[in-house]
């Protein structure tokens, strides 16, 4: 038998299976042996071929932004992370060796969110750009190894969990990057995808401590979307009037019935990651509730304060609204309570604005947490410390 920690490629009939595309020739799925957050060969191969991300390379290299001697990084391997490997035909990407088991994949997922992503500086961009192509490229693969091996259940359910939670929040703090360093078609593609994976797991055999929860997550990153709103109302009764689902669903409807007053107020309602999944509906959100607010309080008599409307869609100061009515070609008057002059005859046809910092709705609703706590969800850092303190 062929010791697991070897680096020769797995030959042995039967053990290996190629894909082409997401057809596997075998009929059973393969069962990952690798401990390790990165297999030995791959490791050793993008060693020799410099292809080291800085995140994996030994800590002395790092620091001295070079390895020493002139040589090629040396990689680290508690601190090597498999990279996403593209199916090709005739590829093998099945191999046990190479696939890591529900804990190990978990365990990768724990380490990229509170090992890498609670060390970069959010607000220092080219930090930032780098730290998000890793943990993406390294979730993706992550990915990877639950389809080949077709994991469900419980444990495929806590590797995507944790997944989504970075998904989730990474569109708002990667706002202001540019476009060559954050594909957004392709991140939500991802996004989706893992929701119909780990809606999949589901409905596998055994608990769901979480499901509720990013059953909302799903209803208020798909706003709107009948075929969404249709299977939650779909649930089982107990997990429907679950708080979390319910406020969901509640958005939704707001949202369908243009009850945009209702909108706002449900959305203040919800916590970071709720928000996060929320967050790129907010710019539409707020110009349907704005034009409606137009046309409904149209006329040369009639003022809108601008401290009301201002809370009604939930931005964070007057100025942000006052720029968004005059933008539409809306009167803002001064004084010692700013009021807004609708009409809609002088009504512009305009854009919404681009998504952008949101202080109240999200970053006020994180509190002390940081956002890797936020990822991984405040439940799972306070249940993990509690065990690491007792094994200690």
């Amino acid at each position: 038998m062929k010791n697991a920690g070897s680096t020769r490629d797995c030959r042995e009939p039967g053990i290996c299976c190629k894909l082409q595309g997401n057809i596997m020739d075998s009929s059973s799925p393969p069962v990952g042996v690798c401990l390790d957050m990165c297999p030995t060969r791959e490791r050793q191969e993008r060693e020799s071929q410099g292809r080291l991300h800085q995140y994996e390379i030994q800590r002395a290299q790092r620091a001295s932004k070079g390895p020493r001697g002139g040589g090629r990084p040396t990689a680290d391997p508690k601190k090597t992370v498999k990279e996403y490997s593209r199916p090709a035909a005739g590829k093998e990407l099945s191999c046990p060796m190479d696939l890591r088991p529900p804990a190990t994949l978990a365990q990768t997922v724990q380490y990229l969110l509170m090992g890498v992503c609670s060390s970069v500086n959010f607000r220092d961009l080219s930090s930032l750009a780098k730290t998000y192509s890793f943990v993406f490229d390294r979730l993706r693969a992550v990915r990877q190894d639950l389809i080949v091996q077709r994991i469900r259940g419980p444990g495929g359910a806590l590797v995507l969990e944790g997944s989504l939670g970075f998904l989730l929040c990474a569109p708002y703090l990667v706002r202001d990057l540019p476009l060559a360093d954050y594909d957004e078609v392709l991140h939500s593609t991802q996004v989706r995808e893992s929701f119909a994976e780990l809606i999949e797991c589901y409905k596998g055999s055994g608990e769901f401590p979480r499901q509720a929860e990013f059953q909302s997550l799903l209803l208020l990153y798909n706003l709107g979307n009948m075929d969404t709103i249709h299977r939650a109302l779909q649930l089982p009764c107990a997990l429907r009037q679950t708080p979390h689902v319910q406020l969901g669903i509640d958005i939704n409807k707001a949202y369908l019935e243009n009850n945009w007053v209702r909108l706002f107020r449900l959305v203040n309602q919800l916590n970071c990651l709720q928000a996060c999944a929320f967050y790129r509906h907010l710019p539409s959100s707020r110009h349907k509730a704005l034009c409606a607010l137009i046309h409904g309080y149209s006329s040369r008599n009639c003022r809108y304060p601008l401290d009301l409307l201002t809370r009604l869609i939930a931005l964070d100061s007057p100025s942000l609204a006052s720029e968004m009515c005059v933008k539409r070609g809306q009167t803002v008057t001064a004084g010692e309570q700013p009021s807004v002059l609708f009409l809609k005859t002088a009504l512009n046809d305009v854009k919404p604005e681009s998504p952008g910092r949101e202080i109240n709705l999200v970053e006020k609703k994180k509190g002390k947490a940081s956002w890797a706590e936020v990822m991984i969800g405040e439940e799972r850092v306070i249940k993990d410390g509690a065990q690491s303190h007792q094994t200690s």
